[in-house]
């Protein structure tokens, strides 16, 4: 048998002599029984409780992420803005040499003509090099407005933004994909979905996502570095977060104490419970309301183990 408690202050001093009785008589309490002790005497051992309060989590999918090479983007970005600056001027031209030309001021039919054509071929290569933007980097990267777009790669340029291709096994969690959290050494970084790539992962069968990361720790994201990753799920769990000293260990599975009434407790299995930096997050087993022990649960253990040798 096994017992952990981290319960502090004069009830997890008092729970070692208890924990080590529980350990000497061997007994076993039935899932769900409950164990009885006045408030004098949960005074004397330290026991605390706190009512759990609901929370939602959200849960992640595992995936994997590579850093994408910048340079094709920048360079696409910037053939567009010349080609949309050529089409401005193009059609202006285009403009004048035809109110010219109605207006016989000099202007023949066959240069104003060729100043339409012209401006039609500078519009035909901007729509070009806008699809290149949808067929090569995806649609999110083509919605962008063009401010947006030359700030990405400004941001990109500086360090301060990376392009990230993020796939998972047979697309799993993609679908409706926000935010993705790639893991960066002892840290990680966080990622906000543009879109879907255009660009399969043949070996995971996965279309893949393109995820923008910004923040200081974008500079580390070097191009063609491959990291784990982690999709959030925009399907959170609803349950309650337990402090981690409430639970007991024992045979192998986790238990809490919950306060049923002032002098008793009764002793719950906890299911499937999820490590969070605020506790374990529990979606079954308990609820909201829940008035459960998160000092001194080693010593109400013990007093139940004791309690079940004896009979009671």
């Amino acid at each position: 048998m096994i017992i952990s408690a981290r319960g502090k202050g004069p009830g997890a001093r008092a729970s070692g002599w208890l924990a080590a009785l529980a350990l000497i008589v061997g007994g076993t309490p039935a899932a769900g029984a409950g164990v009885r002790l006045s408030p004098a005497v949960q005074q004397h051992l330290g026991v605390h409780t706190t009512r759990l309060a609901a929370v939602r989590l959200s849960t992640e999918v595992d995936a994997f992420a590579k850093v994408l090479d910048p340079g094709p983007l920048a360079q696409l970005v910037s053939d567009l803005e010349t080609a949309e600056a050529a089409s401005r001027a193009s059609a202006a031209e285009a403009q004048r040499s035809a109110a010219l030309h109605r207006s016989d001021d000099g202007v023949s039919a066959k240069d104003a003509e060729s100043a339409e054509a012209q401006a039609r071929s500078d519009s035909v290569r901007v729509a070009l090099l806008r699809n290149r933007l949808g067929l090569e980097w995806g649609p999110g990267v083509a919605k962008m407005p063009r401010r947006r777009l030359d700030q990405l790669v400004r941001d990109i340029a500086r360090g301060r933004a990376a392009l990230v291709h993020v796939d998972t096994h047979n697309n799993d969690g993609q679908d409706g994909a926000r935010r993705v959290r790639i893991d960066i050494g002892a840290g990680s970084a966080n990622g906000r979905v543009i879109g879907p790539a255009r660009v399969a992962e043949p070996r995971l069968q996965s279309s893949g996502l393109i995820v923008e990361v910004t923040g200081d720790q974008a500079v580390l994201l070097s191009v063609g570095l491959t990291q784990s990753a982690h999709i959030e799920s925009q399907s959170p769990l609803a349950g309650v977060m337990v402090p981690r000293p409430s639970v007991i260990r024992f045979r192998g599975s986790d238990w809490v104490y919950v306060r049923t009434r002032p002098d008793a407790f009764e002793r719950r299995l906890v299911t499937g419970p999820v490590p969070d930096a605020r506790g374990l997050f529990v979606a079954q087993g308990l609820a909201p309301g829940d008035e459960v022990v998160d000092a001194g649960a080693a010593a109400v253990f013990a007093a139940d183990v004791n309690s079940a040798t004896d009979g009671h």
